[in-house]
């Protein structure tokens, strides 16, 4: 009997030292579950506010972000060429003296603009030995004069007078290009510090041992601000291709190492990872990743780009 008192003695002090001790253990086990979800929620809200960037619209604004919706739009096939500015061989004239004689008198110099009918150098007849007057048969630039006082005038053009307004561009065309060139087509001129379009009018052939023909288009000129000899680049527009969805190629980021565009939705912007097809240079098609209508940042989307890699690094830190 005192053997089994003794034995439930120590039974009793069994539970009342091991029960506890699971019991801290379960509710450790717990806390550690609980923290264990507060860790992947911080995760989880540290993730997505590194993955886009909230701006408003006044900030946009200030930093010049822009958006514009989504959509369909033409892709252009085009074909580099060079060439030079000439006067438009229709209003080019060479003025030469009515008679031999001795010029006595110039009134225009080289550069000079005249109007029809100015003069432009007086001479004196070798036969008459009457004076009589040059004038400008329209109004244009003299771009060149080969006479001074004092010497004779002969059968030689002493003047050349050209309207400056229009301009051609005479544009190379080498035989790889040659078969897709076209009258009619579009082309974009680059004088330099200015664009301009125009129009292919007609394709002129070269002598015989010229390794291309050239293409003319006219070229607007009224301020006078080009000169015939001035080198300009051109692009001819040789095929346009409907894409159903195209986007800016200014607005394509590169990020954690894909492409992608700013998806803007209200103050949130959200990098949004394309797959593209063909680009002209300007534009570019979309395949995936972004639907009609949607909005995305066209100007200044480094900027998104900045802030949310950024975001990204004060995170990992």
């Amino acid at each position: 009997m005192k053997v089994v008192y003794y034995l439930l003695i120590l039974a009793s002090v069994y539970v009342l030292t091991v029960g506890p001790t699971h019991a801290a253990e379960d509710d450790h086990s717990d806390d550690s579950h609980a923290h264990d979800h507060v860790n992947e929620a911080r995760e989880d809200h540290e993730e997505s506010e590194s993955t886009h960037a909230e701006i408003s619209a006044g900030m946009a604004e200030q930093a010049g972000i822009r958006s514009k919706a989504a959509g369909a739009g033409i892709l252009e096939r085009t074909i580099s060429s060079y060439g030079r500015l000439v006067p438009n061989p229709d209003g080019i004239a060479l003025i030469r003296a009515r008679f031999p004689g001795q010029v006595t008198k110039i009134n225009a110099s080289l550069g000079d603009s005249v109007k029809a009918g100015e003069p432009l150098a007086s001479i004196e007849s070798n036969d008459s030995l009457q004076p009589y007057t040059l004038r400008a048969p329209f109004a244009g630039t003299v771009i060149q004069r080969n006479i001074n006082v004092g010497e004779l005038a002969g059968e030689q053009a002493l003047f050349t007078i050209a309207k400056l307004d229009p301009l051609w561009v005479e544009l190379k065309i080498f035989p790889g290009q040659r078969r897709e060139i076209a009258p009619g087509q579009l082309v974009r001129i680059d004088t330099g510090d200015a664009q301009h379009e125009s129009r292919i009018s007609h394709i002129v052939p070269q002598n015989s041992g010229s390794p291309y023909v050239i293409a003319r288009a006219e070229i607007a000129n009224a301020e006078e601000l080009l000169s015939p000899g001035r080198l300009v680049s051109a692009s001819i527009v040789v095929e346009r291709i409907e894409a159903p969805l195209v986007v800016e190629n200014r607005a394509l980021q590169s990020l954690d190492e894909s492409r992608v565009v700013f998806v803007q939705e209200g103050n949130s912007f959200e990098p949004r990872p394309v797959e593209l097809g063909r680009t002209d240079g300007q534009f570019t098609e979309v395949l995936s990743g972004l639907k009609p209508g949607e909005h995305y940042v066209v100007e200044n989307s480094y900027l998104i780009k900045a802030d949310i890699e950024k975001s990204g690094a004060s995170h990992d830190h």
